[in-house]
């Protein structure tokens, strides 16, 4: 994104503007509360359609327990390396040891959580998906007009973060951290300050301690600023100014570390505990493991053996015991046509899955927002293509993130990954959509029609409009049929 939106994003609001987007935010936010908390007591109390109890599905249960085990244990509790321990944490306040679910001595019973826990859970994660909504709105509001940012919150809100408030998940927190720390890192990129690599350094703890998948961002994230960098110094010869350009070096290469260092900072005590665990501070059982095997009965089979646990890595393995899975024995057992196949395979898969249980999200996304931006775009190509040229790298790095995180989360659809992961694709593609749109879009002469329109706004009120129906038809049908935890 340039560093100067075309349409004022700092122009002050009326008084009365601002109320009214207040009672108009806040009326929506009760909407959302409303239907997410009915979403959770149909369909997620008692028991559910495959005969078990709701706690069970939908990886809810292992975060309830977790939060239960450090409560216990006053936090000496070796979380194992499967699930990341944040959204555990944020749930230990909510457990009452008064009410607690006994613990059977024979350890036949695998409930472990009481009835109330998973009650007050539910509840604080629609809260906590609610404020997550009040973040992405004024967050967006740095980037964009209210128009854009309230179509991009509550088209977000309500055609998939109000898919998972109802469940004990840590992704309508994750797919908020993640989005943030991507738009806070494409910004970092273009006009690098402290203050943003902070932010952006805070914003991908956060998300990294929900879910350990921000490392390839931020090593894109490198890579993409030592190439502006070295390009800018390529242009800096050849127009004569490189003694300037070395000069810079030493702070903007503060500026791109400050995001790493702080990133571990924050994070040390974790990362070190995980290194004298495992043997590495990034230790995790999917990018060890997990990933690299074939079918969903072979993860199961070694998640029964306790591959996650600290004791698995360090007792030795008895001579002939079959091989733990891993890069090297897959790449060793795997034809090159094997490997390329099996992301676009489980793409393949996904995507009628989403079209299925999400798609009015993929309508917005795939129909509306597309060719808003494609009409934006080709009425104002020259604008657009000047920005190209002058920001390439922000382009590199937002088609290798949304390429590059496609990749990754198809190539675990073999072992049977829900659509989850590659939905958290979603936001950072609706913000750039907006962004695009309120930056590039504006007044077009037309002079063959003798013409003038105003295309943002024009792409605005078939974006609020497609948002509006869209959001209905959830409310009133996909809401109550699609289950929503997958």
């Amino acid at each position: 994104m340039p560093a100067e939106p075309a349409v004022p994003t700092s122009a002050p609001t009326p008084w009365r503007a601002r109320l009214a987007i207040a009672v108009l935010f806040a009326g929506l936010l009760a909407v959302f509360a409303g239907f997410a908390h009915e979403k959770a007591q149909r369909h997620n109390t008692g028991i559910g359609a495959n005969g078990t109890d709701t706690i069970h599905d939908h990886d809810q249960h292992p975060y309830l327990s977790v939060a239960r085990k450090l409560y216990d244990t006053g936090f000496d509790w070796v979380v194992p390396r499967h699930r990341m321990p944040g959204y555990s944490v944020l749930m230990v306040p909510l457990y009452d040891p008064d009410t607690a679910y006994p613990i059977d001595p024979t350890g036949q019973d695998e409930r472990r959580v009481d009835d109330g826990f998973f009650r007050r859970a539910k509840l604080f994660n629609i809260a906590l998906c609610g404020l997550a909504l009040v973040v992405l709105y004024g967050f967006s509001r740095r980037y964009m007009p209210v128009p854009e940012a309230l179509i991009l919150t509550w088209s977000f809100g309500f055609l998939l973060e109000i898919f998972k408030a109802p469940y004990v998940q840590p992704e309508g927190l994750f797919y908020v951290t993640f989005t943030l720390s991507f738009v806070l890192l494409l910004r970092q990129l273009i006009q690098p300050t402290w203050l943003t690599g902070l932010g952006a350094a805070v914003a991908l703890a956060i998300t990294f301690i929900l879910k350990s998948t921000v490392l390839p961002l931020i090593a894109l994230f490198g890579a993409c600023y030592g190439l502006k960098w070295l390009a800018d110094g390529i242009r800096a010869w050849r127009g004569g100014q490189a003694v300037g350009h070395l000069r810079a070096t030493p702070r903007l290469f503060g500026q791109a570390v400050i995001v790493p260092a702080v990133f571990i900072a924050l994070l040390s005590p974790y990362l070190l505990n995980t290194w004298r665990l495992f043997g590495s501070p990034f230790w995790d059982v999917h990018s060890r493991h997990y990933m690299w095997m074939d079918t969903p009965e072979e993860k199961v089979k070694w998640r029964d053996r306790e591959i996650s646990e600290p004791h698995f890595h360090q007792q030795p393995r008895p001579a002939g015991e079959e091989e733990v899975p891993n890069a090297a024995k897959y790449f060793r057992e795997h034809t090159l046509s094997q490997i390329i196949d099996r992301p676009i395979e489980g793409y393949g898969k996904l995507m009628p899955r989403i079209a299925l249980d999400y798609g009015p999200l993929l309508t917005f996304l795939w129909t509306v927002c597309r060719w808003c931006v494609l009409v934006v775009a080709v009425l104002h190509w020259r604008a657009v293509w000047q920005a190209f040229l002058r920001h390439w790298p922000v382009v590199l790095m937002a088609a290798g993130f949304f390429l590059g995180y496609a990749l990754l989360y198809s190539w675990y659809t073999a072992i049977r990954v829900g659509p989850r992961l590659i939905l958290g694709l979603a936001l950072p593609l609706l913000f750039l959509s907006l962004w695009f749109i309120g930056h590039f879009g504006g007044e077009t002469r037309l002079p063959r029609l003798g013409l003038k329109i105003n295309d943002r706004r024009l792409a605005l009120v078939v974006l609020a409009l497609a948002t509006a129906i869209l959001s209905l038809r959830v409310l009133r049908e996909d809401l109550w049929h699609i289950e929503g935890g997958q």
